[in-house]
């Protein structure tokens, strides 16, 4: 993250309020301990390595409490010895930031995006998060409303949606932001968000408990786990690109509740690297189950190997 702490210090330097150098539009450390963190003892990180994860999230969160999932995430991390630096703002603040900075997940090894961006129809923000892992080879994981993001780029529907091309035959986008893609970026496929993230969600089931099993057994995702059932606030997304339609897609935790089933957990090959998916997690009380936990740690240092 060189070229950011580089931005860091420019702010600085310039007089700005010393609040500024600890907004969204700075990425803040919360891990320069040494590794183990704090004297405790913990497992050594992967092969022996700090391994450093960009968290990429908004606050405070309007159908999330993502302050207190931040402060879950960052206990992990603590533990883990990890090398944490989190991208945090207003919901707009960190829009504009996945729009602009070409760059922001240079010299990491992970990136965890835990945010909800339903509605946005800037196609720059997907695209630049898509270029972190196809042009710079940076593997993300995704949290949740992650994957209930980006909606204009793949679910419109009416006399103003088209088929963008490069895309499933269930992917739809608007005419207008379309045609305005092409303007901006000749040649280029357009970003709609399965394309990047295999399997794909538009909706979800009322919150309450969801059943877990594990499909693919002996992937590092799921080291560890068994069956298991979810907090009662959770929420079960339903796959709308299914794993029968994105066969490069490795299914590894299915949910159930009374009126469906849909995989929650799976990988998905991107570049030369790859991107977990892991839709749970909408509720403060899930963060602190063990099972959703240790999914989050495994995934992380599975895509840091």
């Amino acid at each position: 993250m060189k070229s950011v702490t580089s931005r860091m210090k420019r702010w600085c330097g310039l007089g700005l309020p010393s609040a500024m150098c600890l907004s969204l539009l700075a990425y803040v450390s919360c891990s320069e301990a040494p590794k183990g963190g704090k004297g405790k003892e913990v497992e050594a990180s992967v092969e022996d390595e700090v391994v450093d994860v960009l968290y990429v999230t908004h606050e405070p969160g309007r159908y999330h409490d993502y302050t207190f999932q931040r402060s879950v995430f960052t206990q992990l991390a603590e533990a883990k010895g990890w090398n944490l630096k989190v991208m945090s703002g207003t919901h707009d603040e960190v829009e504009q930031e996945l729009a602009s900075n070409k760059t922001f997940g240079e010299g990491v090894d992970v990136i965890v995006y835990n945010m909800c961006m339903a509605h946005c129809a800037n196609p720059e923000v997907p695209y630049n998060i898509m270029q972190q892992t196809q042009k710079y080879e940076v593997p993300a994981v995704l949290v949740h409303c992650s994957l209930h993001s980006f909606w204009p780029t793949f679910k419109e529907k009416g006399e103003q949606a088209v088929h963008p091309g490069d895309a499933h035959s269930k992917v739809h986008t608007r005419k207008d932001l379309l045609a305005e893609w092409k303007k901006n970026h000749p040649g280029e496929p357009f970003p709609a968000w399965p394309n990047f993230t295999g399997l794909a969600s538009t909706a979800h089931s009322p919150q309450g408990h969801v059943e877990c099993s594990v499909i693919a057994k002996g992937h590092p995702t799921v080291k560890g786990l068994e069956t298991f059932t979810t907090s009662k606030g959770e929420e079960l997304y339903y796959n709308f690109i299914n794993a029968e339609d994105s066969p490069a897609s490795t299914s590894i935790l299915k949910g159930s509740v009374d009126k469906g089933e849909a995989v929650v957990l799976w990988e998905h090959p991107y570049g030369k690297t790859k991107v977990v998916s892991f839709t749970l997690g909408h509720s403060s009380e899930e963060w602190n189950e063990e099972a959703f936990r240790k999914v989050l740690v495994n995934s992380v240092e599975y895509l840091a190997q």
